[in-house]
């Protein structure tokens, strides 16, 4: 059994620039060192590197450890270090997003399931969503979701993972074509178990806000496409980030609807069905949750 539970090289000198931090590796005794905000990472990487007899340290990068935040850290963000500190040596943004490409393009459904699922949590971070929109993936989720083919887990996390790449803003929402606007509209509008994962209908009815409020020429399509007594279901729900997201769509639609249309989406939100579905499931349930 190794003794050896910390690899410590902290500095011997006090310097305001150095703080003290933890950084941990999977399989592998947590170092505690000296973090120098005046160094390069690159060159802090190479030192973690050799301190754990890892070759290539191109192919690694820093990451936050904490619940609410576990992006990569680079020379914009890296004032976040602090004194105790606890940071994760792991794959880089680039190796890391090759990687999920070949499991989604050679690996067995499982692997593709957990690559997605690996994605999905990942894009939420704009430094490694810019690398795998550069490695052509955004292309490649679009492509799986528009064949339809998806299902189960899969078709949740790809959905999920379109979501939290398109967040960012870097690629517009005037790429998206006719096919992939009929099968997103198809999961709010169908009502068999598939579509009714909750993180599938959740995703969805985002992604179609989304193209209401941000592409130049979709919205017209949408409009066709969702019908309004559907998203009036959706008001029902019983999981209230559906709720929510379906009010977005609903409020999206009408911001961008022309007079007459706006009239007539007014006219069916203010009549007796409506409001009643909006009373019971929304603001009642709203009020209750309030009062307990």
């Amino acid at each position: 059994m190794n003794a050896k539970v910390f690899k410590t090289q902290m500095p011997t000198t006090t310097d305001s620039n150095v703080v003290k931090i933890a950084v941990e590796m999977a399989d592998q005794n947590p170092q505690l060192k000296g973090f120098n905000q005046t160094q390069p990472l690159a060159a802090i990487i190479q030192d973690l590197c050799n301190g754990w007899n890892l070759t290539e340290p191109e192919q690694y990068a820093l990451q936050f450890s904490e619940v609410n935040n576990q992006n990569y850290v680079t020379e914009k963000n890296r004032n976040e270090v602090k004194n105790g500190s606890v940071l994760r040596l792991a794959h880089s943004p680039s190796k890391t997003a090759h990687d999920i490409l070949q499991k989604l393009n050679s690996g067995t459904n499982d692997e593709k399931v957990g690559a997605l699922q690996k994605l999905s949590s990942l894009s939420t971070d704009v430094t490694f969503a810019l690398e795998f929109i550069n490695k052509q993936g955004l292309g490649y989720i679009i492509g799986l979701i528009e064949n339809g083919k998806c299902v189960g887990g899969m078709l949740a996390y790809s959905l999920l993972s379109f979501v939290e790449l398109m967040d960012h803003g870097i690629v517009s929402w005037d790429i998206l074509e006719v096919p992939f606007i009929n099968t997103v509209a198809s999961y709010v509008n169908n009502q068999s178990s598939t579509a009714q994962d909750g993180k599938v209908v959740q995703a969805s009815l985002s992604i179609l806000e989304n193209i209401v409020l941000n592409s130049s020429g979709k919205y017209g399509h949408v409009e066709k496409e969702v019908t309004f007594p559907n998203l009036v279901m959706h008001l029902q729900s019983q999981n209230q980030a559906i709720q929510l997201n379906a009010i977005s769509l609903i409020n999206a639609l009408f911001l961008k609807a022309d007079p007459a249309k706006s009239k007539a989406i007014s006219a069916t939100l203010c009549s007796k069905q409506v409001r009643n579905v909006i009373w019971t499931n929304i603001i009642q349930s709203a009020s209750g949750q309030v009062g307990t």
